[in-house]
């Protein structure tokens, strides 16, 4: 009697049994006998079945590997921008697997390490036309479904590309896109459609899948990998060819290719809707039909595959669910299930290659109508499929299109299932031949529900098998994960299974968790044996040198369960917080570890070790004791001391608290006497850095800089000395030349010799002379202006009045003689030519002379060649604030300073306002542009947040008048006053031009007229000839501009300047000249002029004489 357990369900067990009894008494003896002969456990659920059952198998059982002691040894790689690891592609010659997942594929080796990534994602506007389509925003991307290597290096593949398939060429070693094809009919459009392809070396691709958006329309298919080349298909939307087909796999051998595929059983429409699993053939070289079968295949056949129990009413696993073929053994293997209307279990039948072709040679099962029953037809005409080739008849293709379906299954070897299990799922399947030291097994690692795999291992023995279960593995412990592919690799000797959530490589053995030698032998692992040289459980060893001290049982057999198992460890649990105490801040962290790998058995002995590891345990400091009492701090005066104690004992360790209260402990000493008054020491001053150097005095010819440093590093202090040397210090600078400037001044007025000099030839007339200086100055300052005579002209007047020079010829014609030789080699002469009625001069040999050159000259401009010129007008002083100095400088006429006594550099001291004014300031800004008042502003701000009394002084704000030239606003007339302004304009102008006139009748030509009315009855006479210095018109000088200012831009004045020979005057016509003499050419207001006002001697035409 069978009793079945449902935890979750015990409110319905008492009306499960009774349709359970009724089920075993219809199905008979055999049944019930095969369902107790299962031995598989797991939990699982099922989709049409929403229950847990509890198996036999538990985890008590010593062949049960838990997920944690399976990924002891296994790779796991995941990524999380990744899922759905679907396809895998085994690179063997270059050692790395092609995975197909979702918008990507990867190129890993064996143990799963990434080589490359390439990114393959659908285009946004497809995926928006796959949701407009109705299709769900998870399934529209490009999920790979297809992988092929085509070539020595070339990959071929394939994806949904949002419900869009698309392929593309690849390099196995750069999986860089070479070309795109087009993926329909080679790539189902569904990522979860069941389809299978394979490729052929001559370029034939054979697929079976759904070929239309809606995945209504299936089919098997040949066509090529070029776009333009004609393809099979089986017939379109014929139920009798497929029917609703779910493909599971494919495999070639010899002349065709299989299918594995269920589907609707047309055949067993009439007893209502079955689900049958099947297996197609077709021919590799079908040409396809003519007019009838045209484009689709003439070789097609399916068969029935027929995995049961056996008995009088054989119970069937119908829907096949996973494939793999032994193509060595031409051996099929493939996994089943009940249908869903049933009690679900799962079984694994073998087929044998004979035996498939065998039930395709056989007769045809066949419906004349859809009202007629099935028979069993044979026919003659059968060479379309068994490949023969050439040209298929017409007789043949009707064959062809009327017959499909085959009337015997394909039978199992054996007659029954290898291996099934009630309440499970069998998955997919996957296949290794190993050579044990005695025999050939076949491991199948089946995916069962609950996401566990089932090593079997499967010996064929004197006509028969022998299937055991070697080990369970528990693949995953999350319970959420789709198992999407499936695969062995020989090489690696490793499972690879693709999930949707990581790509997992698990190796095949875990000898290791078998302690002893009859542990490891009894276990029965295809892949075991006891290492008697390490006494260990090893794999195989891979050398032949290896294998005699390589145990194994004689004949491998299912696992013995009954015999003594020593317990195994574990692996070690993740570490987790445990409390250490009943304190909850007092926490470990603790792992274990169980003796169930595997469970100690049948008085086997128990793990040696601990199951428990605790770590960094929460540890709360504790104080250690007093140390011994401290010297006192000082002998005298009042002192402490000190004793220490450490949070030490233990230390605060793994989040512990520190230990409260102090750490120090102080006292102070008694009875010490008083400490003697200490006399400090004294400090002596240090220089700090030297500042900056400030502007140099002079452009040019000579100037000098200065710069300061501070004694306050350090400050003298208690009597130290002061810093010894100089405060500020001075250096030369700019002392190139400056170039020399010349200007000739006006000629003076003509002054009349005394009675009997040179030059008066008898009392009725006498002469005139006059003269004409040069000035010259080698600097910008016009105060360093040098002067000498240039040039003298002499003339004869008679007491008519009228004169004539010396040397004029009135009828000569005005002709130039060539110039005189210079006067002097250097240091600046004249040359003269007599030109027209008088005689011209100018400059020649301007540059200085050599120090062993300097001669004196007989040049007019040597003659005051040792005297100074006058001083330049005082510098700026060196500083901005503090003590300076400033200079002036005056240059020796006579070209060279060495020809003139005395310095020509003066000093003096002045005195800035004190530097303290502008510690604690920033720089002061820019002025600000002028105010509609004619003001502007600059301003500074303290740089110190609580400053002294000495720091920050003065005004924050500082403001002055703008100049008439720094207005910075121009007000710009408008059209309509334009007109007014130029006639305000004009009539200033002409108000000016009146006033102008009226002034010089006034002051010249009444003047004029009075002096011609005076009769001058005797002139002037000296006792001897005047100083020519004297008797020139000079000036009194106040100078009242500011300084720096030359003294030819003097702003107009109408005033005249008291106390002095001479009037200031505006100098229109040389306005950049310097006023050496106090009037122009033209101004006849001089002492001596005003002495004889009777002659008319003012001469304004020098235009012609200038230098």
């Amino acid at each position: 009697m069978l009793i079945l357990k449902f935890p979750k369900m015990s409110h319905h067990y008492g009306a499960l049994v009774l349709p359970l009894l009724s089920l075993l008494a219809v199905q008979g003896p055999q049944f019930s006998t095969a369902l107790m002969m299962g031995r598989s456990s797991s939990s699982s659920s099922s989709s049409s079945y929403n229950t847990q059952a509890n198996f036999e198998l538990l985890e008590n059982d010593s062949r049960y590997i838990s997920y944690q002691d399976l990924m002891s040894t296994a790779k796991r790689f995941y990524d999380p921008e990744t899922t759905w690891y679907s396809e895998l592609l085994f690179d063997v010659a270059r050692s790395q697997v092609i995975v197909g997942a979702r918008d990507t594929l990867y190129r890993m080796s064996f143990d799963l390490e990434p080589l490359e990534r390439a990114s393959w994602e659908a285009t946004p506007s497809q995926i928006a036309m796959c949701q407009a389509k109705g299709q769900s925003e998870r399934w529209c991307r490009n999920f790979v479904r297809v992988l092929h290597s085509y070539g020595e290096n070339q990959l071929y593949a394939c994806g949904t590309n949002a419900f869009q398939p698309s392929c593309s060429w690849r390099q196995m070693e750069n999986l860089t896109v070479s070309s795109v094809d087009s993926g329909v009919v080679k790539c189902p459009f569904h990522p979860q459609a069941n389809s299978t392809s394979l490729l052929q070396s001559n370029g034939n691709m054979f697929v079976a899948t759904a070929t239309d958006f809606s995945g209504s329309d299936v089919a098997i298919l040949r066509t090529g990998l070029q776009s333009n080349k004609r393809f099979l298909r089986t017939k379109q939307y014929n139920n009798n060819w497929l029917n609703g087909a779910q493909f599971v796999g494919s495999f070639e051998a010899g002349n065709f290719v299989y299918f594995l595929l269920r589907e609707s059983a047309a055949e067993h429409m009439t007893c209502g809707k079955a689900i049958y699993s099947r297996i197609a053939r077709v021919c590799k070289n079908d040409a396809g039909g003519g007019q009838l079968l045209r484009d689709n295949w003439t070789s097609f056949l399916k068969a029935r595959l027929n995995c049961s129990l056996p008995g009088e009413y054989p119970y069937y696993f119908d829907e096949v669910q996973g494939m793999t073929y032994a193509e060595s053994e031409h051996v099929l293997y493939a996994t089943f299930r009940t249908s869903g209307s049933s009690i679900y279990g799962s079984a694994v039948c073998a087929f044998n290659l004979s035996s498939i072709n065998e039930a395709f040679d056989g007769a045809f099962k066949h419906q004349e109508h859809a009202d007629a029953a099935w028979t069993t037809v044979n026919t003659p005409q059968r060479s379309q499929f068994q490949c023969a080739g050439g040209t298929t008849g017409f007789g043949h293709l009707l064959e062809s299109s009327r017959y499909q379906l085959m009337d015997q299954a394909v039978q199992p070897i054996g007659a029954q299932p290898l291996y099934h299990s009630k309440l499970e799922q069998f998955g997919r399947i996957a296949l290794d031949i190993l050579n044990t030291k005695t025999e050939q097994i076949h491991v199948l690692f089946v995916a069962s529900s609950g996401n566990h795999i089932k090593k079997l291992s499967v010996k064929y023995v004197n006509g028969g098998t022998q299937t055991c279960l070697v080990e369970l593995w528990q693949a995953d412990d999350t319970g959420s994960s789709t198992l999407l592919n499936m695969a062995y690799l020989k090489v690696s000797d490793s499972l690879y299974l693709g999930t949707d959530l990581a790509l997992t490589r698990v190796p095949a053995q875990r000898c290791s968790r078998h302690v002893s030698q009859s542990s490891c032998l009894n276990a029965m692992d295809p892949y075991c044996g006891w290492n008697e040289l390490v006494e260990r459980c090893m794999p195989q060893p891979r050398d032949s040198s290896g294998f005699q001290h390589w145990q194994q049982a004689p004949q491998l057999t299912c696992p013995v369960l009954n015999a003594p198992i020593d317990g195994g460890w574990s692996a070690w649990n993740p570490w987790n917080v445990c409390q250490q105490h009943e304190e909850t801040d007092s926490n470990c962290l603790c792992r274990d570890r169980s003796c169930n790998n595997p469970q100690p058995q049948h008085g086997g002995a128990t793990c040696k070790g601990i199951s428990t590891q605790v770590t960094n345990c929460t540890q709360h400091g504790g104080w250690t004791e007093w140390s011994a009492w401290s010297q006192c701090s000082q002998t005298c005066g009042i002192a402490v001391k000190i004793r220490r104690r450490t949070c030490g004992n233990p230390r605060p360790a793994h989040g512990g608290r520190t230990c409260v209260g102090s750490e120090q402990s102080e006292m102070y000493c008694r009875h010490l006497p008083p400490c003697p008054v200490p006399k400090p020491p004294s400090v002596d001053g240090g220089w700090g850095p030297w500042g900056e150097w400030s502007e140099c005095s002079a452009q040019c010819g000579g100037g000098f800089r200065m710069r300061r440093r501070e004694c306050n590093d350090p400050t003298p202090l208690n009597g130290g000395l002061d810093c010894p040397g100089c405060r500020l210090d001075y250096e030369d600078c700019n002392m190139q030349s400056c170039s020399e400037v010349r200007k000739l001044s006006a000629w003076t007025p003509w002054l009349t010799l005394p009675t009997g000099s040179a030059g008066n030839a008898s009392d009725s007339s006498h002469t005139e002379r006059r003269y004409r200086y040069a000035c010259r100055a080698t600097s910008p300052d016009a105060s360093s202006v040098r002067i000498s005579l240039a040039k003298e002209e002499s003339r004869s007047c008679h007491q008519d009045g009228s004169c004539q020079r010396h040397g004029d010829h009135v009828e000569t014609a005005e002709t130039d003689s060539d110039w005189s030789p210079c006067s002097v080699s250097c240091g600046g002469g004249t040359q003269q030519r007599q030109r027209g009625r008088g005689i011209q001069s100018r400059a020649c040999n301007l540059q200085e002379c050599p120090a062993d050159d300097l001669q004196p000259s007989n040049s007019i401009d040597n003659e005051l060649e040792h005297e100074w010129g006058c001083w330049s007008e005082w510098s700026a002083c060196s500083v901005t604030c503090g003590l300076g100095v400033r200079r002036r400088t005056r240059r020796c006429l006579g070209g060279h300073e060495r020809l003139c006594k005395g310095r020509s550099l003066d000093e003096q001291k002045c005195e800035m306002v004190p530097c303290e004014d502008f510690l604690g300031w920033s720089a002061w800004s820019e002025w600000s542009t002028c105010s509609s008042d004619g003001i502007r502003l600059r301003h500074r701000r303290c740089l110190v947040e609580q400053p002294t009394n000495v720091e920050c002084r003065g005004a924050e704000f500082e403001k002055t008048a703008c100049m008439p030239n720094e207005c910075g606003e121009v007000q710009t007339a408008s059209a309509a006053t334009l007109p007014i302004v130029i006639a305000v304009c004009v009539l200033v102008t002409v108000a000016c031009c009146l006033a102008t006139y009226r002034y010089t009748k006034q002051r010249f030509l009444l003047s004029a007229e009075e002096a011609l009315n005076k009769t001058t009855t005797t002139t002037a006479s000296f006792d001897t000839y005047p100083n020519q210095y004297s008797s020139l018109p000079t000036k009194d000088y106040y100078d009242q501009r500011p300084k720096r200012q030359s003294s030819f831009r003097m702003p107009v004045k109408t005033s005249n300047v008291g106390n002095g020979t001479l009037n200031r005057n505006h100098n229109m016509h040389h306005n950049n000249t310097p006023k050496v003499l106090a009037k122009t050419y033209n101004d006849c207001e001089t002492g001596t002029l005003k002495r004889q006002s009777a002659l008319n001697n003012c001469r304004t035409n020098i235009d012609d004489e200038k230098f």
